[in-house]
């Protein structure tokens, strides 16, 4: 993902950004499968065909994207689109490209997507730049045909410890941000939910990613709430996730 002169999954930067079970650093979230879901004798989740878990398409994700009102007051769309999905080639090391949801096990399982949509919203009253606070948040939504497989969150979860620097190339600049990564605590959403906290320092400026993301049967949600010279708001990012997946639920 992107943020004017920022950076995955996620976001972000982003979108593709967020992952976990195995051994969970501290702050963040796993959950086993929901009873919407099934498993194999691995314990892998086979996902569902019905509820918030069924495969969308682009229409039927498009549908459970937040709306500037599900934030709370001072909320606009960002027709500039700030924040962006980062890919993984753009990341160096590579080997802490899975904590952005990006990476060769991404690509596979990419081969299976259906639809992607993303929204893209900043508050209102944001300040010209430099030096200032401002808010920014974007939201991607994934469907695929298979399950989306839980073993990319483990991978994730697995890569904090061993990733708690990383240097992504902005694709808009062609220049590179240092990232600082470190485990950032959220509420259990779905069947398995990520969440990290990314400092990215900038020429001019520091900008705070606060990264989630959050799989449900065959869909996943990306939500990256960011802040220019400032802290992300955790109501916002919790309320952004609540109201993409009670869309996916109707």
């Amino acid at each position: 993902m992107r943020t004017g002169a920022v950076a995955a999954a996620l976001a972000l930067p982003l979108a593709g950004c967020g992952l976990l079970p195995q051994a969970a650093p501290s702050g963040s979230s796993t959950s086993p499968p929901t009873s919407q879901g099934a498993a194999d004798q691995s314990g892998e989740d086979l996902g569902t065909l019905t509820g918030a878990g069924r495969p969308l398409d682009e229409g039927g994700l498009r549908a459970a994207l937040p709306a500037p009102a599900d934030l709370g007051d001072g909320w606009e769309d960002d027709p500039m689109k700030t924040i962006f999905e980062t890919a993984g080639a753009d990341v160096t090391p590579a080997t802490c490209a899975p904590l952005l949801q990006k990476g060769p096990e991404w690509e596979e399982a990419k081969k299976s997507q259906r639809a992607r949509v993303q929204t893209n919203l900043k508050r209102s009253d944001n300040p010209p730049p430099p030096g200032t606070e401002r808010h920014f948040l974007g939201v991607w939504a994934y469907s695929f045909d298979d399950p989306y497989p839980v073993h990319l969150f483990d991978e994730a979860g697995a890569r904090i410890a061993d990733c708690p620097n990383f240097d992504v190339r902005q694709v808009d600049t062609g220049s590179t941000s240092s990232y600082a990564a470190s485990p950032l605590s959220f509420p259990t959403l779905g069947d398995r939910t990520f969440a990290l906290r990314m400092q990215v320092q900038q020429t001019y400026e520091t900008f705070t990613i606060d990264f989630v993301m959050i799989k449900i049967g065959h869909n996943t949600i990306s939500v990256a709430n960011s802040t220019y010279n400032g802290t992300p708001d955790a109501a916002v990012t919790e309320k952004a996730a609540r109201a993409a997946l009670a869309g996916l639920e109707e």
